[in-house]
């Protein structure tokens, strides 16, 4: 039986990556792509497309902490389940948009699925891999983020004429992501972890925990590394929405790129994030520390980010894959509340839910302000957004180390 268990965490992984894959990164990242049809559709200017696309920061910053909390009190396959099927909802509904007041609803709901959904993956991993493998679960998870979001730029331009615009393509991702919400559901099992928190406060057959929702977040809250934690994704998250959801426009409106070819740099930047994914957090693993990996990779890809509105040709090319590739110690992130005294994979979901809440805190103002300072001058947003993915990784050097290693 143990045997069968262990093997089973590996299709625990794939539903994961598909989530990522589909959900997340496809149905999050397609519509930077059709932003110029979008705006033109619906009468928007560069400014109301900052707040639509800050309303999934927004819904998610609203609901991380009850998705959280959620998915410790009731588990991780009707949780994670429900989040992916309301998020395909979501993405059907945003089809039908008619004006700014539609489309930032829709928007805002499919942050809010996000909420359920988020928090609870790198959960579900916890429950089913050993502490060794923590890093290489979710590095791989969220190479599944980057090969959604890399196809998701480049088939855009592609597919855009032969399905009809946006909102057929809008409809297809909802529904595939609807389906697998329900494969999620009828597949993925709840489990306890191999090592349960000494003071019993869980189901210790399904991996949920017994405490009220006010008794989790009561507890998660007394630790500090939260906290700081909290502030490394209010950085990190807000950097990364606000330029992906410029970076499109700026390299065709600014730079006199194509669509296509825009696509092409975002993709390369996202096919980098996945093989940085894949081998920096399982390099953490080896390695048995955190911090040596993720400080110095945000560094230099906050770095890189700013060199990518300087950057042309040849050269741009050389900057994203750098960006892409040291950003993939990011996943890291979603390690340590699994390996913190006083959380573990239990009360995960709500540590990863707060973090969340300040992650897309910073998501939804970030946009908002990048924004206003692309409007005074395009380059003041990349430095703004650089900025703030340095800043995250210097905060990091606050947190205890969590490692295998760490003392």
């Amino acid at each position: 039986m143990a045997e069968e268990k262990l093997a089973y965490r590996w299709w625990v992984l794939a539903a994961s990556v598909l989530v990522f894959i589909f959900t997340f990164g496809m149905g999050w990242t397609y519509i930077v792509m059709v932003v110029p049809q979008v705006r033109a559709d619906l009468g928007l200017s560069l400014a109301d497309w900052g707040s639509l696309w800050s309303a999934i920061a927004l819904g998610t910053m609203l609901a991380a902490i009850v998705g959280g909390v959620l998915g410790d009190r009731f588990g991780i396959r009707r949780i994670v389940g429900l989040g992916v099927v309301l998020m395909g909802a979501a993405l059907v509904l945003r089809a039908t948009a008619s004006g700014f007041l539609s489309m930032y609803v829709w928007m805002l709901l499919f942050g809010v699925a996000l909420a359920l959904t988020f928090p609870n993956v790198p959960k579900a991993l916890g429950m089913w891999f050993p502490p060794r493998e923590f890093g290489l679960a979710n590095g791989v998870s969220q190479a599944g983020y980057g090969m959604g979001s890399a196809l998701a730029t480049v088939l855009t331009p592609l597919v855009l004429g032969l399905l009809g615009g946006w909102r057929p393509l809008t409809s297809l991702l909802g529904f595939a992501s609807i389906a697998l919400g329900v494969l999620w559901v009828l597949t993925v099992k709840d489990r306890a972890p191999a090592t349960p928190p000494a003071d019993g406060s869980h189901r210790a057959d399904a991996g949920e925990s017994d405490l009220g929702a006010v008794a989790a977040i009561r507890q998660v809250l007394r630790v500090r590394d939260v906290w700081i934690l909290a502030g490394c994704y209010m950085l990190f998250l807000g950097g990364y929405i606000g330029i992906i959801g410029y970076a499109p426009t700026y390299f065709v409106e600014e730079q006199g790129m194509t669509p296509t070819a825009a696509g092409f740099v975002l993709s390369l930047l996202m096919w980098a994030f996945v093989v940085g994914s894949l081998v920096l957090p399982t390099m953490s693993d080896r390695v048995g520390l955190r911090k040596p990996l993720y400080i110095p990779g945000m560094l230099v890809s906050g770095a890189c980010m700013v060199l990518a509105a300087y950057a042309t040709g040849y050269s741009l090319w050389i900057v994203a894959i750098m960006w892409g590739l040291l950003g993939g110690v990011g996943p890291i992130a979603f390690v340590v509340p699994l390996e913190m005294d006083g959380v573990g994979p239990i009360l995960a979901g709500s540590a990863v839910g707060i973090a969340l809440t300040a992650g897309y805190l910073g998501g939804m103002l970030s946009p908002i302000i990048g924004m206003s300072l692309v409007e005074i001058n395009p380059l003041a947003g990349f430095v703004f957004w650089g900025g703030c993915y340095a800043l995250a990784g210097l905060l990091f050097m606050a947190l205890k180390e969590t490692g295998p290693r760490a003392g």
